[in-house]
């Protein structure tokens, strides 16, 4: 009986010394083979780990990004809360969290404001816009040109009412008529009560050069508000100037 208890009491000893050694070595193996979800987690999004690795490692810690894009430092991926950054060696520079934008819920204040603002500007836009092409169809209608083949014109009627008319008898071949021709412009551009009227003699011996007598080019006169004409025939710009500054004193 003793050595019958000490049989099984052996057996169960030895059994007892087998049981932790076999759950021992289990665990050890479940250590080896199972890694813990947090330990993995945070390995694949930390960025000291993400740091240097290629496009492929980055993929397989990560998964697809939802987006690539291509910058100066090199390529970018995105992710749902991290930007991936690669330098132009393709190995990750930096990673960091993607921050989402929120709009906040605009002031409606703010908004008529902004729209009072915007539709003033246009309406100045607009009113300028008009003012320059009246002024510039305005000084189109104060530099008149005459080209009708050299015939005879109305002189009276087509000087301004209470201006002071510049007459210049010209011909495109003329040098001389193309040189004083801006300066005349000018002289109008710059005095308001002042038109220029160019009229086109085309050629020696046409109706309009025996209408007035012409016989050189250029050939300019200055009338007056009431349409008479203020001192001789001149080509010289200088003169017409004092001729105008006359015709305003009368």
């Amino acid at each position: 009986m003793f050595l019958t208890d000490r049989a099984v009491a052996g057996g169960e000893a030895t059994e007892t010394k087998k049981q932790p050694s076999d759950s021992s070595q289990v665990q050890v193996l479940s250590a080896v083979s199972k890694p813990s979800n947090t330990d993995s987690k945070r390995g694949a999004t930390d960025p000291q780990c993400l740091t240097g690795l290629s496009p492929d490692e980055v993929e397989a810690a990560l998964g697809k990004p939802s987006g690539k894009l291509q910058n100066a430092q090199g390529a970018l991926w995105l992710y749902a809360e991290w930007r991936v950054q690669f330098d132009r060696k393709s190995h990750v520079l930096k990673i960091e969290k993607d921050q989402p934008v929120r709009l906040s819920k605009l002031d409606p204040h703010f908004v008529a404001t902004a729209n009072a603002v915007a539709k003033g500007a246009n309406e100045r836009a607009a009113a300028e816009d008009a003012a320059r092409v009246k002024a510039a169809a305005l000084q189109e209608q104060r530099i008149k040109i005459v080209s009708n083949g050299g015939r005879q014109v109305d002189l009276p009627a087509l000087m301004a009412p209470g201006k002071i008319t510049i007459v210049d008898f010209y011909a495109e071949w003329c040098g001389p008529c193309r040189k004083i021709s801006p300066q005349l412009e000018q002289l109008t551009k710059d005095d308001p009560d002042v038109v220029l009227l160019k009229i086109d003699i085309v050629n020696w011996g046409t109706p309009v050069t025996h209408q007035f007598g012409i016989e050189s080019v250029p050939n300019v006169r200055v009338f007056g508000r009431t349409g008479a004409q203020l001192g001789d025939v001149t080509s010289d710009v200088g003169l017409v100037m004092k001729l105008v500054e006359q015709a305003k004193g009368s």
